[in-house]
């Protein structure tokens, strides 16, 4: 029996992963003269830029100062996300989950703040029952830590739960923790390898609730 959701939050509720690779390419080309790759840039989609800088220290001998880095590039984004709408589906999804007296956690692996801030601003928060995020855990995506977390706070099992993510890495997470993934890619995370997973669809607009829940119930 389906009794919770947990969804991711980048690229889910709002479209940020677009923002973010365009503030990305914009810093790098500026800073390094360097033209980053989308498919680099995916290795910090749902986790963070370490995997990254690491790769470019070890194949570029690129030497990125990760906290002057993250001080000009959380302003940019700060600034240029603060309007962003809901994601096509949002809204309807959520209220749907809820009438059907389902259970609702966000699982991230950005800090506390930005989420809190949008999903008050969107008027989403009051329908969360959980909200985990890389304070919570010792490892974020792809690792199942942030899922597990969410399994716990809500009092659910695996096999109860539902995971709506948009990258690889979430999805990865989502799979070691043992519980089905709904993807919904994004126009950057749909270049990654998003398989194996329970279901997927191009927006959450196009998700059949009732349908899922009578799948779970058979």
């Amino acid at each position: 029996m389906l009794k919770a959701v947990v969804m991711d939050f980048d690229g889910i509720v709002i479209d940020t992963e677009v923002v973010w690779y365009e503030i990305f390419k914009d810093w790098f080309k500026t800073k390094q003269n360097y033209d980053l790759s989308i498919e680099e840039f995916l290795q910090c989609v749902g986790s963070n830029v370490d995997d990254l800088f690491r790769e470019l220290n070890e194949t570029k001998q690129m030497d990125i100062n990760r906290q002057v880095f993250e001080a000009v590039t959380q302003a940019t984004f700060i600034e240029n996300s603060k309007s962003l709408p809901a994601k096509e589906g949002v809204e309807s999804f959520i209220r749907g989950l809820k009438e059907r007296g389902l259970k609702l956690a966000l699982a991230t692996s950005s800090q506390r703040p930005k989420p809190l801030y949008h999903l008050e601003r969107l008027g989403l928060l009051e329908y969360f029952d959980a909200i985990i995020t890389a304070e919570d855990v010792t490892r974020i995506k792809p690792e199942p830590d942030l899922f597990l977390e969410a399994l716990r706070a809500l009092d659910v099992k695996a096999s109860e739960a539902l995971i709506v993510e948009d990258s690889r890495n979430g999805l990865l997470a989502g799979n070691s923790a043992g519980v089905n993934v709904l993807v919904i890619p994004n126009e950057v995370t749909k270049h990654s390898d998003l398989t194996p997973n329970y279901m997927e669809r191009e927006s959450l607009a196009d998700v059949d609730l009732t349908d899922i829940i009578a799948k779970y119930n058979k």
